[in-house]
């Protein structure tokens, strides 16, 4: 072989056992939690439900453009919605769609009017709705039971919840992957990077993304009652918009415009806070240190961190 062809297949090859390392590494973090129980596997639990509410809100950061403040919104409309069809008997695999139907409508009505402001009034527009969504957990106290929030307990075990959302988790992240790699991810793409000259080559600029928020409000939605069911309890704090800027820190922290970077960054911020807080009370200094290193070591998370390690 030729010093050519071996610096090409050297080329080839190279990123394929850091690749299969990382993989492995992986494999065994989400094993772990089942071997060792209790805390661990509760703590596991949440991070997979963070993820899933991670991965789809990259779907209108990374691929649409659109950074929404309002997103928890979703997620405490699916949590609410899993309380009370819970408490009402409803099984598990019925609750589920109906958290991502009801989050998804709520966004069916809502979307418009932000969409239509566009930019930094997208934000604060979806962030308005968040808050008299709180607001009305707060107030209508017959459903809600107001600032006391609702407990309830599923009849699922605590390996078999983590086990669904596992599963949960690679559904969504499968559906997420074709979806940006389709058509009409594509599409997303071009309206992301000149958003004026998709609209004058004919795109529907504003169905696509209208599309995109449905799409992401479905899986956070889904997220939040899966979070819900697993903590027993859903309060009107969960509305709250500090919750918004966690999970906008998990995606940044991991890396937009990837999807597994959400879920890297989810996984581990939210194991850091559990580990880091019960030690210090400045934890969250630790996350704006993490971030800053971030930023300035690659805008794209840890995600990019990792392949160009592999690359």
């Amino acid at each position: 072989m030729t010093a050519e062809a071996e610096g090409k297949a050297s080329t080839i090859t190279r990123p394929v056992l850091p690749l299969t390392a990382l993989i492995i590494v992986g494999a065994g973090v989400l094993i772990l939690p089942l071997i060792l129980g209790g805390y661990p596997l509760y703590l596991a639990t949440e991070a997979l439900c963070w993820a899933i509410a991670a991965a789809a809100l990259d779907l209108l950061i990374g691929y649409a453009g659109l950074t929404p403040l309002g997103h928890i919104a979703m997620w405490g409309l699916g949590g609410y919605t899993a309380a009370v069809m819970i408490r009402a008997g409803v099984p598990l695999y019925l609750v589920l769609p109906a958290a991502a139907l009801l989050s998804t409508a709520y966004s069916a009505l809502t979307a418009p009017l932000a969409l239509r402001a566009g930019g930094i009034f997208f934000m604060m527009i979806t962030l308005a709705f968040a808050q008299m969504l709180q607001v009305v957990a707060e107030k209508w106290t017959a459903v809600t039971n107001g600032a006391d929030g609702l407990t309830f307990k599923g009849g699922l075990s605590n390996v078999t919840l983590y086990l669904v959302t596992l599963s949960a988790l690679a559904l969504t992240l499968l559906f997420l992957t074709r979806l940006v790699k389709s058509p009409y991810g594509h599409a997303l793409e071009a309206i992301r990077q000149n958003e004026g000259r998709a609209r004058a080559l004919g795109y529907p600029v504003f169905a696509y993304k209208y599309g995109a928020v449905l799409i992401g409000s479905a899986f956070i939605g889904l997220a939040g009652a899966l979070g819900a069911y697993h903590r027993g309890i859903v309060a009107p704090s969960d509305l709250f918009w500090l919750q918004s800027a966690v999970l906008l820190i998990m995606v940044l922290f991991g890396g937009a415009r990837s999807l597994w970077g959400p879920v890297i960054g989810a996984i581990l911020y939210t194991v850091f806070q559990a580990i880091v807080s019960s030690q210090t009370s400045y934890w969250t200094a630790l996350v704006g240190l993490l971030l800053m290193v971030l930023v300035l070591s690659g805008r794209g998370g840890l995600w990019s961190l990792l392949h160009r390690r592999r690359t």
